[in-house]
């Protein structure tokens, strides 16, 4: 989770960053003393997470906190202030968790685990990456796949984010020179391959059977996925988004052009609202 601490004092800096350091799924990307250096960073660069003091010279931490949320509307905030009168901005903000002043070890890492579980991000254990070549991780580690064309047919299963794919479709995308009627073992096998691959790594149970028809599909809300993020109108995602989408799959190029033209239609919002303002 890529991390930015803000605080005017370079102790609390070095403080903030010593507790981090113990919770593995923070990683550090930036440590600022003025918060407008902080928002640079966070219009160039994706950020999951940020650790504010609030009373800081120039602009706040209620104000950065508030431009964060414009970047990055599922960005996790957690406040660390000496001041009870900022309860309100908190809830107005709709931040994570905070912190009072003066504050202990402990109080600074339950905050920390306690934003993490409020934001889900610890509930789901396998995460997909869609742009560029494809990869699953399951806990954090690289997901092993059975066959080549498993994993191309899991690759198919989260671009539908929980839509049916019918034997005839993943034949049609997987062997295009193989029509399902002529050859049905084939599709059969790489299924079982899959439940193989899902199953060796605990998440058998996101793939299902349609209860009337056939094929399979995922449950889309147990995985983590820059394309879903990307749909969902995450700026971190589209940030992340170069060009490129699940690469070494032909059948990909549909998708690849909606990802295309919505990230040019957002850039072009983007550019209207600057030039009016």
């Amino acid at each position: 989770m890529r991390t930015i601490l803000v605080d005017d004092e370079p102790w609390s800096l070095t403080e903030f960053r010593e507790e981090c350091r113990e919770i593995k799924d923070i990683e550090i990307v930036g440590e600022y003393l003025d918060a407008e250096e902080a928002l640079s960073f966070a219009e160039e660069n994706p950020v999951d997470f940020a650790l504010l003091d609030i009373e800081m010279k120039g602009m706040n931490g209620v104000e950065l906190a508030k431009r964060l949320r414009l970047l990055y509307p599922e960005i996790i905030i957690v406040f660390v202030t000496s001041h009870s009168k900022y309860l309100k901005d908190f809830i107005d903000i709709k931040a994570d968790y905070f912190v009072f002043k003066p504050y202990t070890r402990e109080d600074v890492q339950d905050a920390l685990r306690r934003a993490l579980i409020y934001s889900g991000r610890l509930k789901k254990r396998m995460r997909c990456v869609t742009f560029g070549p494809f990869d699953a991780f399951v806990d954090g580690r690289v997901m092993s796949f059975k066959t080549a064309k498993a994993k191309e047919l899991f690759a198919l299963l989260v671009q539908k984010r929980g839509g049916i794919v019918t034997p005839e479709e993943a034949m049609a995308a997987l062997h295009e020179d193989k029509p399902y009627d002529h050859n049905k073992s084939t599709y059969r096998m790489t299924v079982m391959r899959l439940r193989d691959s899902l199953e060796e790594v605990g998440m058998l149970d996101i793939l299902h059977s349609p209860e009337h028809g056939r094929g399979k599909y995922i449950d889309a809300d147990k995985i983590d996925c820059d394309l879903y993020d990307f749909l969902d109108g995450s700026a971190s995602a589209r940030l992340r988004f170069t060009g490129q989408y699940l690469t070494t799959y032909s059948w990909s190029e549909a998708m690849l052009g909606i990802l295309n033209n919505y990230s040019k239609y957002m850039d072009e919002q983007e550019n209207n609202s600057k030039e009016e303002s």
